[in-house]
């Protein structure tokens, strides 16, 4: 019985440990760090994370002190014992983490939620993988990547002006055009959200991994219009590729670039400020009150709505007093544990806000799980497209 329990002592303490380079991985790649970088710290943790168990049930379990054999824990090298405590608190952070996302509750803005799935496989009657990178992964056994989830939230927001009741804003993130998927995956979804007929479109980012790709906006973003506009953001897989072309590819197809300057639209009487920030890969935090030609400073707006490609920008959002943040990034973190939920999330907050709404003070966060990803694999984690319905609080 006791090298059972001691098993599973040296599991918890594998499984901690596994955490603590996993809180490294998520926060390294929330920082303006080139790919190829990235991938070689990201290889070396890994390594690290497989190699650890084994030297731990080596080293303690089965020799000295031998704890699987009859061993004690008393036994132990003085520098085993900080060496397991950090692993301790790495297990007691997974826990909190997997407390956390077993016990979300949307803020209460969001008032109502409803979704449907989109099999695109069935939809099209085709295989949709293509011959990108990572291809492997889009057959793997149940790989949610073709089954879409389109939401449809309606929130409540204490400044949206009594005119705008019902405002629609469509909001998705992260289509990472690389080979992977056909084209004909992303067309069918364009087409389908410009279905619903929203008022706004916004993108948040990571638009293309191979430049390759880019005379898919023909197709896919080219032909999407709204009525009030479409506004987009890159992201820090576009700052990867060749971003400048990719900004001038998206504002020739008719998209306003709200990294550029913030715009000020007039809508039913009021003004909107749309603003974005590709930070920390790209420019600056933009300024409040810019007009949309940078001259002067404009009258306060009655709406203010940021754009941000990663959801670690909230709490300066909520500082500045933005009613409402859309970013992605995160893709959800696209595999989801039962009871823990997701591990992996690109974020210096790890995975708290990797998918969802969120609330800090009057600011609203929406984070979309995104629509693919340049590692196109999806267990217990759909990706998303949303349609966000505004409206005033009786």
């Amino acid at each position: 019985m006791d090298a059972i329990a001691n098993g599973l002592i040296l599991l918890m303490l594998s499984i901690g440990h596994a955490e603590l380079w996993i809180v490294v991985i998520n926060r390294t790649h929330a920082l303006p760090i080139h790919d190829v970088w990235l991938k070689r710290l990201r290889h070396v943790l890994e390594l690290l994370i497989v190699v650890f168990p084994i030297v731990l049930f080596l080293a303690v379990g089965l020799y000295t002190p031998g704890v699987l054999v009859g061993g004690a824990w008393s036994q132990l090298p003085f520098w085993w014992k900080p060496v397991l405590l950090v692993c301790v608190l790495g297990f007691l952070g997974l826990l909190y983490s997997g407390f956390r996302h077993l016990f979300y509750k949307p803020p209460r803005q969001q008032i109502e939620h409803q979704s449907e799935l989109i099999h695109m496989r069935q939809r099209l009657n085709q295989d949709l993988i293509g011959e990108g990178p990572y291809r492997y992964l889009a057959g793997l056994p149940f790989n949610e990547i073709f089954s879409v989830e389109f939401t449809r939230k309606i929130f409540q927001l204490p400044r949206l002006p009594a005119n705008w009741e019902g405002l629609r804003i469509l909001h998705f993130s992260d289509l990472h055009f690389s080979g992977t998927l056909k084209r004909e995956y992303f067309v069918e979804l364009c087409r389908i959200a410009q279905e619903t007929e929203p008022d706004l479109i916004i993108f948040a980012g990571d638009l293309i991994d191979e430049m390759k790709c880019l005379d898919w906006l023909n197709d896919t973003l080219g032909p999407m219009q709204a009525p009030l506009g479409c506004f987009f953001i890159l992201g820090n897989h576009d700052w990867h590729q060749q971003s400048l072309q990719i900004r001038e590819a998206l504002v020739e197809k008719g998209w306003i670039d709200l990294c550029a300057k913030p715009f000020l639209l007039q809508h039913a009487g009021h003004t909107l400020q749309l603003a974005g920030t590709e930070v920390p890969w790209m420019g600056a935090h933009p300024e409040l009150k810019q007009s949309a030609t940078g001259e002067g400073i404009e009258p306060e707006s009655d709406f203010l709505l940021l754009i941000s490609h990663t959801p670690d920008n909230f709490h300066w959002a909520a500082r500045q007093g933005y009613d409402l943040v859309l970013s992605g990034h995160t893709h959800g973190g696209q595999v989801r544990f039962p009871l823990i939920g997701p591990v992996f999330a690109p974020s210096l907050h790890g995975t708290r806000y990797a998918s969802g709404t969120f609330a800090r003070g009057s600011t609203v966060l929406h984070v979309s799980r995104g629509v693919s990803g340049i590692h196109p694999l999806r267990w217990f984690c759909r990706p998303e497209i949303s349609l966000l319905t505004l409206r005033t609080i009786d």
